[in-house]
């Protein structure tokens, strides 16, 4: 490929200072340059999540040598059933072995379903901050490519569960995305981790509806005010997967697309369409039941600001429409949880990132607890 002309490096140059400047704004000149943009342009650190409908633990793929080297991640509780049924999950220990070296899932042998799911410990986290519990009715709205859909059935799977007979209980999972390609990839990618009998039954769904279209939630199998909790893991404008990409055409001498194409107001405009999806998370959630709202975004806009503009549509409604409840952020009484081990208050929620100082370099991930309530 053709080095960049001169008109071509002044474009690239224009989009990573104005990208810089933007967050050096938002987090300090010093934290930004010397500290979170390194740890966000560096390789993405992955966990390996167990498929309990599959196996019991991991250590049968790895040798002896690295068996011992595994740490299982401890998540902050949420109740006294996650203590009972932690999710299985695990990380090297810190510089023991590269961020990468997590095998790829494979068929277990003896049901044919994939072993594991590598991904980032934060989204793990998130799932476990919903509180899933047997029995629930959980809509995923975002849902593909499906990590955060098998974590969620991992609480879903009863403590009586029998492989003979797969059920989960009186509970299910309903996983939702809009774009063709990827609603396609997250029923193949369930499929390949949970019971064909949990589809034929109905508690595990996959479907394709407009989560920003309000009618859409007529459509929703459960309907208005059906499920006990949300994951709504909006789509956003995810600046690490930016950075890596412009990291990597810097070294060939090029100008990433991601990164030529980036524009300071853009949040602004991806706001809109996550306020959307939040409000159909809220409208979809029973009263007393949760919705988790996360992105892998920076910006104060797609994070706290969505939050913001919810309560105000909320109060919209309530006004115009005389809707009969309310949602209250319940993202401070986290902390007592130990969260701060995690992630780093802001307002109305929570952001995990890279270069927080416990060392995990896990992230980003925004997310906000948010309760249904009457009114």
């Amino acid at each position: 490929m053709p080095a960049l002309t001169k008109a071509q490096r002044k474009l690239a140059q224009a989009a990573e200072d104005s990208f810089n400047r933007t967050y050096s704004t938002q987090f300090g000149d010093e934290r930004w340059q010397q500290s979170l943009y390194p740890a966000l342009a560096a390789p993405t650190r992955y966990a390996a999540l167990t498929n309990c409908f599959a196996v019991a633990d991991l250590h049968h793929l790895f040798s002896q040598e690295q068996a011992v080297k595994l740490q299982a991640i401890v998540f902050p509780a949420q109740s006294e059933l996650q203590d009972a049924l932690p999710l299985r999950s695990y990380q090297w220990e810190n510089g023991s072995e590269t961020e990468s070296s997590f095998p790829q899932p494979q068929p277990s042998p003896s049901s044919a379903l994939m072993t594991h799911w590598n991904l980032d410990a934060a989204s793990l986290l998130a799932v476990t901050l919903l509180d899933p519990k047997p029995g629930d009715k959980i809509l995923d709205l975002c849902a593909a490519p499906g990590g955060k859909s098998v974590a969620l059935s991992q609480f879903l799977r009863p403590e009586n569960y029998d492989s003979s007979s797969p059920g989960l209980g009186g509970g299910c999972l309903h996983s939702n995305e809009v774009n063709t390609g990827r609603n396609k990839r997250l029923a193949s990618n369930l499929q390949s981790y949970l019971p064909e009998a949990l589809f034929k039954s109905g508690e595990v769904t996959v479907f394709k509806l407009d989560g920003t279209e309000p009618f859409s939630l007529q459509s929703l199998p459960h309907g208005v005010g059906g499920y006990d909790k949300v994951l709504l893991d909006a789509p956003c404008s995810s600046e690490r997967h930016i950075i890596h990409a412009h990291v990597k055409a810097k070294q060939g001498g090029r100008l990433a697309d991601e990164m030529a194409s980036w524009r300071s107001g853009q949040s602004k405009k991806m706001a809109k369409t996550q306020v959307a999806l939040l409000m159909t998370a809220l409208k979809a959630v029973r009263v007393g039941g949760h919705v988790l709202y996360a992105t892998c975004s920076l910006s104060n806009d797609e994070n706290y600001g969505v939050v913001e503009r919810g309560m105000e549509l909320v109060q919209k409604e309530r006004k115009k429409l005389g809707i009969k409840w309310d949602f209250a952020v319940r993202s401070g009484d986290l902390a007592a949880k130990g969260l701060g081990d995690w992630a780093e208050a802001t307002k109305h929620g929570w952001l995990v990132l890279p270069d927080h100082q416990s060392g995990g370099k896990w992230g980003p991930l925004f997310f906000a607890l948010l309760e249904k309530i009457e009114k």
